[in-house]
């Protein structure tokens, strides 16, 4: 049995997320925030990981309505992980979603990033036309729905949540209204672990990481690591990064 997990947790976690989970193991009954969670990977890879994980708890969040399907199929047993299909943001609300039909998975989001991205609507254009799958009258790339949004401050509050030890932020591009609607959970040193991916054009990805860092340091947070770039496709001018910052003041219960 010992053997089978290690094997598993060798081959699900690589070394980004094996340090992120250092700096938590140490408590026991840990609270993990997974924003943006859509098909649950990160989740299973912590709970695989995690030794007391029937002590643990999981809130998964994402406002993508086909994220909950992909979680029912999880081979994971744990009646700790609470999904909710709604988003995340600075204020509690009703706010439209982007769902891209085409590239479902880094292109739905509240900021319509790939649409905007004039060279993946190029290389998207030739890409159909060379291969003809889709009949663009009939495929519907983008849909426009209608989500709930929530503060993270405000789901806390109102389920008696007292602490994160991780909050893991995957957005496409809305992390910061996130991050600003946890402003009083930062304030009151109750978030351990922040693992957030930063999302823009490649001349504003600099910028954004400095905003994000300095955003977080006034709370305390001591940035770790920023983890190598790499493109959203080959075919578009999107850049990410992920940043990993510890909160040197956090004391959970």
């Amino acid at each position: 049995m010992n053997l089978a997990y290690n094997l598993v947790d060798f081959f699900l976690m690589n070394n980004n997320e094996k340090k992120i989970f250092n700096y938590i193991k140490r408590n026991k009954k840990k609270i993990i925030f997974d924003v943006g969670s859509f098909k649950g990977k990160f989740t299973e890879k912590i709970i695989h990981r995690d030794k007391n994980r029937a002590n643990s708890k999981f809130y998964l969040f994402d406002p993508n309505p086909n994220g909950f399907t992909y979680i029912k199929k999880l081979k994971i047993n744990n009646k700790n992980i609470f999904y909710n299909c709604i988003g995340l943001d600075i204020k509690v609300k009703k706010k439209i979603f982007h769902l891209n039909n085409f590239f479902e998975a880094a292109g739905s989001s509240f900021q319509p990033i790939m649409k905007n991205d004039k060279m993946w609507n190029l290389s998207r254009k030739k890409f159909l036309e060379l291969f003809n799958v889709f009949n663009r009258k009939k495929f519907n790339e983008y849909d426009k729905i209608e989500v709930r949004t929530n503060t993270i401050d405000n789901f806390c509050k109102k389920r008696k949540i007292k602490y994160i030890d991780l909050l893991k932020i995957d957005s496409e591009g809305h992390e910061e209204y996130i991050l600003k609607g946890t402003k009083n959970l930062l304030k009151n040193n109750q978030v351990n672990v922040i693992y957030v991916e930063i999302l823009s054009q490649k001349n504003n990805l600099k910028s954004k990481k400095k905003k994000i860092i300095n955003f977080l340091n006034n709370y305390g947070f001591k940035f770790i690591k920023e983890y190598p770039i790499k493109s959203v496709s080959i075919f578009s001018n999107l850049k990410s990064s992920d940043l990993l910052l510890v909160n040197e003041n956090y004391k959970s219960e």
